[in-house]
């Protein structure tokens, strides 16, 4: 075989292979050999070949950090890291899935594998024609029935490489790998989750160093994970969580107690947080428990009187949930608002509760109001007068995904600002700064 068609020829058989045509590698050869002959370009006479056999194009192989949603038959080698079973409700019929988590030297990405292929922790395989979808703004890829799964010589795949110096967990974001990092653990529970291989104890919890907390799970017991430990922690990988960065603790991870002890002290104001800035936040990939602080600038539809579905609190319209059906709705309330501090904005989530502590209306108030008003868009209308411009004080858990930068209040009150203290404030800033200037 000519020296140069025969790589494009054993490409083309690659990607036939994931279908059930069968054609033999002289017959693609010469089929190939004449589409160049009538000077047909080289990639247009492969798509033709494969368009002719039924393949539906040359896979594209990829790096995990390469990912983006949306992509189709794709090639990737990766090793298993975790890998557990969710039973799902498909067209009203049960189906087990698999989903877990896998890492190449690039990262580490989500999987679903919508069949059983066999798949064990620390195996290394080749996927070809899979595809990925995007999942809270993150690439997420699937193994569907025309996947192909073939497993390699572990050597194959080069170790993680693990960063020299330790990572600040405000820096940690979601689909890194190789990480390395020094915590101290905050929280630290064990439960049993479902997985391939039967039921399995894992830990989960809240780490902390002085710059931010973040969730964890670890596939493995290790006796150093216990509270008030700071550990060193190399080769673990990030993952999101409910759209905040968790860190996840594998058997290719090593775990030990630290030279040095993370202070409670250090960690004080994070483990009470403070007001923070909406920039220093906004950046990153989600955050846990933070204290944010600015002017509620709009007040967003869908604010108010509300109906939930008794299933899965999925927000629903005349008592029809996209998922269950008509339902018996719950009726609910909530604000949605825009914060800004000047340094930036984001989504506010508030439920019944801090809806109530803000403003002082109960369900019952909000459907007198409505009632009295023949339209339930009476009650955003009173809670926009009722916060609109306001300073309020928020705390809770940020998000970063398909719907933008949203955080979701666990704590909330108004701010009572002195206007007079707060501009003569800026006026001495004002100055200081000109004098400092020279000016």
């Amino acid at each position: 075989m000519n020296n140069e068609i025969a790589p494009h020829v054993d490409e083309i058989i690659r990607a036939l292979d994931t279908t059930d045509i069968q054609v033999d590698q002289a017959t693609i050869r010469k089929e190939l050999e004449k589409l160049l002959e009538f000077k047909v370009p080289l990639n247009e006479a492969k798509r033709s070949l494969l368009k002719k056999y039924g393949a539906a194009d040359i896979p594209e192989i990829k790096n995990l950090a390469e990912l983006n949603g949306g992509e189709r038959n794709i090639e990737i080698i990766a090793r298993i890291l975790d890998i557990n079973l969710k039973v799902v409700g498909i067209k009203g019929q049960e189906r087990t899935i698999f989903m877990g988590t896998m890492a190449d030297q690039t990262g580490a990405r989500s999987f679903t594998a919508w069949d059983d292929f066999g798949l064990e922790i620390g195996d290394i395989v080749k996927v070809s024609n899979a595809y990925t979808r995007s999942w809270q703004g993150m690439p997420e890829i699937n193994f569907g029935p025309r996947s192909k799964i073939e497993q390699l010589d572990p050597g194959i795949l080069e170790p993680l490489m693990v960063k020299n110096d330790p990572i600040p967990l405000a820096e940690l974001k979601d689909g890194t790998a190789g990480i390395y990092t020094i915590l101290r653990i905050i929280e630290s529970r064990q439960q049993e989750i479902s997985t391939k291989s039967g039921p399995k104890t894992i830990i989960t919890g809240v780490v902390a160093d002085s710059s931010a907390k973040l969730p964890f799970t670890s596939w493995i017991i290790k006796p150093e994970i216990a509270v008030g430990n700071t550990v060193k922690v190399e080769n673990a990988y990030i993952k999101s969580w409910r759209g905040i960065p968790s860190i996840n603790i594998s058997e290719f991870t090593t775990i030990q107690i630290a030279d040095n002890t993370i202070t409670e002290d250090e960690i004080a104001c994070i483990i009470e947080p403070t007001p923070t800035r909406l920039d220093q936040i906004t950046k990153r990939g989600g955050a846990l428990d933070v204290v944010i602080e600015g002017s509620v600038i709009s007040i967003r539809p869908g604010t108010g009187l509300i109906t939930r579905c008794p299933e899965c609190s999925r927000v629903i319209q005349k008592n029809t949930c996209r998922v269950h059906g008509t339902v018996a709705g719950i009726n609910d309330m909530r604000i949605k608002s825009i914060l800004d501090d000047g340094t930036g904005a984001m989504t506010i989530v508030m439920d019944a509760d801090l809806t109530r502590k803000v403003t002082g209306f109960s369900i019952e108030k909000c459907n007198e109001i409505a009632t009295a008003a023949q339209n339930s868009s009476a009650v955003e209308d009173e809670i926009r007068r009722k916060l609109l411009g306001r300073i309020m004080r928020l705390r809770g858990n940020m998000t970063k995904g398909e719907y933008g930068i949203i955080l979701v209040a666990t704590d909330a009150k108004l701010i009572e600002t002195d206007v007079a203290a707060a501009v003569e404030l800026i006026i001495d800033e004002m100055n200081r700064a000109l004098l400092e200037e020279g000016l």
